[in-house]
């Protein structure tokens, strides 16, 4: 019960698991009895009687308006008043000491009231007796709940070891080599923290792995452990940061005091929620001083200890800079998306470790150029796509067609089954979709057309997708306004089809993606005629209203000047919009050389490609 992690990666029928299971049971049912008998409880209990004083009695026995008294002997009495004919008197309650009771007996007696005795009112003791234990139990029960759940996640530390028994090493990194070699060293150190001692070389405590999601940070962390032959503890940001004041200071001191006693590799995953900059927001104190503790643990263990802290975000620029200080995570190792190269070691890899049989034509190489900025994660879940479609298709190998499913399903989306549109908005998605793919084809040749549908996909009545032809890491103005000009072909097909007033909702993304980047083009990267180098950065301070306007004016003009150059490409080349149109309405998909073959037929001819 104290360790979230291990009740979480524990096996079901494990004896852990079965004692916490029945002791969970036990007092869930508790504490339903305890409800149900409290509800019981407050049922059975009647309304009280109104309260009257002793004169008022007296006066009502003197007037013969009781007609019965029933005395409980120590307490008081309870009585009826007199009613009239066919109806009931009210009842009420009275109290008086018990030297009185003898008198007021004979009084009622002599007056002719009905007088009778009851015993002490044990039931009424009983009752509240048993609501004051039931609610015990209930407020008992929620709170060994609670002390529960903090001795759980405050044991975190201890329970993030693996201990499934397999080992992690560079071997099962493809991808990412750069940053595999610069880690290698700190294997050595590990291994030997000693030697490195020796000679007064210093080893950084702290090693900051950044990178986007999905690229394997926390592999090349378990490699490190399994590599160095040392235990790996890993835990959270957003394990560690919580609201009970004192709880993430105590995880994480219990974190470190564990990895003191075995050495090994301390991974912090999610840094940026616990190592945010401090003092942004009044209401997170207790985060702040979890990311004292944090930096009171690193400044607190030896060179010699053979400790390593490694963390992993995706924002460095959110953490406190008194993180990436010397001493402390002074070294940042860069995890990028893979290269070409890269993917396709990925793919191999994935490929021999589970066993994934592959087809004559199932062309790893060829996968992997098709999809750019894919990560490792995103390559794993495609293999399995496709190996899901092969499944499903009865095939024993899996066939380039099923790379194609996968990959489609991947970049744009699960088809609809069952959609359905009147004839109308199938020309509309048409005549759209092939004023990407001709626009695209046009001005940005760069990128490859690799297929164009009308058949819904996600939240999409129809895509365009293009794929560059290799890894692009510089973009010039005359790609970034292909990009635009590509962006903008749909709105703009609609318009000389269909007419101003027929124009429709589906370029919304479209429009997005486009100011997207003329925004960045104009504010960012100084690609404005007017503006020029003139750029707006935090760093650089807040610009002027005068300044923040004739940017908004300078990314309208590029927009408009980009919106007349594709309604002048289009036009220029009718013919083969109708064209492709046609042969989408025809065919509903149509594969990049199918459309490049149409587009050629009708005399459409792309500028030359460039870097």
């Amino acid at each position: 019960m104290r360790q979230a992690v291990r009740r979480l990666t524990e096996r079901p029928g494990a004896p852990g698991a079965r004692r916490r299971g029945r002791v969970t049971a036990t007092l869930v049912l508790t504490m339903v009895l305890g409800v149900a008998g409290l509800v019981l409880a407050l049922r059975l209990r009647e309304p009280a009687p109104p309260t009257v004083s002793y004169t008022e009695l007296v006066r009502g026995i003197d007037d013969g308006r009781v007609a019965a008294l029933e005395v409980v002997p120590g307490v008081g009495a309870e009585g009826r008043w007199a009613a009239p004919a066919g109806g009931a008197g009210q009842r009420f309650r009275v109290t008086f000491p018990p030297e009185t009771s003898e008198g007021l007996i004979e009084r009622a007696t002599d007056a002719g009231v009905e007088v009778t005795f009851a015993a002490p009112p044990d039931r009424e003791r009983f009752r509240n007796a048993l609501a004051l234990t039931l609610q015990v139990v209930i407020v008992g029960g929620l709170l060994y709940l609670v002390a529960m759940q903090v001795r759980a996640q405050g044991g975190n530390a201890k329970a993030a070891r693996r201990r499934d028994g397999s080992v992690t090493t560079f071997a099962d990194v493809a991808g990412t080599q750069g940053a595999a070699e610069e880690l290698r060293e700190v294997v050595e150190f590990l291994k030997q923290p000693s030697a490195f001692a020796a000679l007064g070389a210093r080893v950084p405590k702290g090693i900051l792995l950044v990178g986007p999601p999905g690229t394997g940070k926390t592999l090349l962390a378990r490699a490190v452990a399994g590599e160095a032959g040392v235990p790996f503890f890993a835990i959270s940001g957003s394990e560690v940061t919580g609201f009970l004041v004192g709880l993430g200071a105590h995880r994480i001191r219990t974190l470190f005091r564990k990895a003191r006693r075995r050495g090994g590799v301390i991974f912090i995953d999610e840094l940026d929620v616990l190592g945010a900059r401090r003092g942004r927001n009044q209401s997170h104190n207790e985060d702040d001083r979890t990311l004292n503790q944090l930096l009171v643990e690193m400044d607190g263990f030896s060179p010699t200890e053979g400790v390593v802290v490694i963390g992993a975000t995706n924002r460095p620029e959110e953490l406190d800079p008194a993180l990436t200080r010397p001493g402390r995570f002074d070294r940042m190792v860069a995890v990028p998306l893979p290269t070409v190269d890269g993917r396709e070691a990925i793919l191999r890899l994935h490929v021999a470790r589970r066993g994934i049989p592959l087809g004559p034509d199932a062309d790893l190489a060829r996968l992997a150029r098709i999809t750019p900025g894919a990560s490792g994660a995103e390559l794993a879940n495609l293999l399995n796509e496709a190996a899901i479609a092969a499944a499903r298709d009865g095939e024993r190998q899996v066939r380039w067609r099923h790379f194609e499913v996968a990959r489609d399903r991947m970049l744009l989306g699960k088809e609809r089954v069952g959609f359905r549109a009147r004839e109308h908005e199938w020309r509309v998605v048409a005549y759209h979709e092939a004023g990407h793919a001709l626009a695209g084809m046009l001005a940005c040749p760069e990128d490859e057309l690799h297929k164009v549908t009308i058949q819904p996909r996600g939240q999409a009545m129809g895509v365009a997708h293009f794929s560059p032809d290799d890894d692009r890491h510089l973009y010039s103005r005359r790609y970034l306004e292909g990009q635009i000009v590509k962006g903008l072909g749909g709105r703009v097909a609609e318009e000389i089809v269909f007419g101003p007033d027929q124009v429709t909702s589906g370029a919304e993304n479209d429009l997005v993606q486009v100011n997207r980047i003329a925004r960045k083009m104009v504010c960012r990267l100084g690609m404005g005629e007017e503006t020029g180098l003139l750029v707006a950065d935090e760093a650089l301070g807040p610009l002027s209203a005068e300044a923040r306007a004739r940017m908004e004016e300078e990314v309208r003009r590029l927009l408009d000047r980009l919106y007349a150059r594709t309604r002048e490409l289009l036009l220029a080349n009718r013919a083969a919009l109708d064209a492709l149109a046609g042969a989408l309405l025809a065919h509903e998909t149509i594969d990049g050389e199918e459309a490049a073959r149409i587009v050629a037929e009708h005399g459409a001819l792309p500028r030359a490609a460039t870097g």
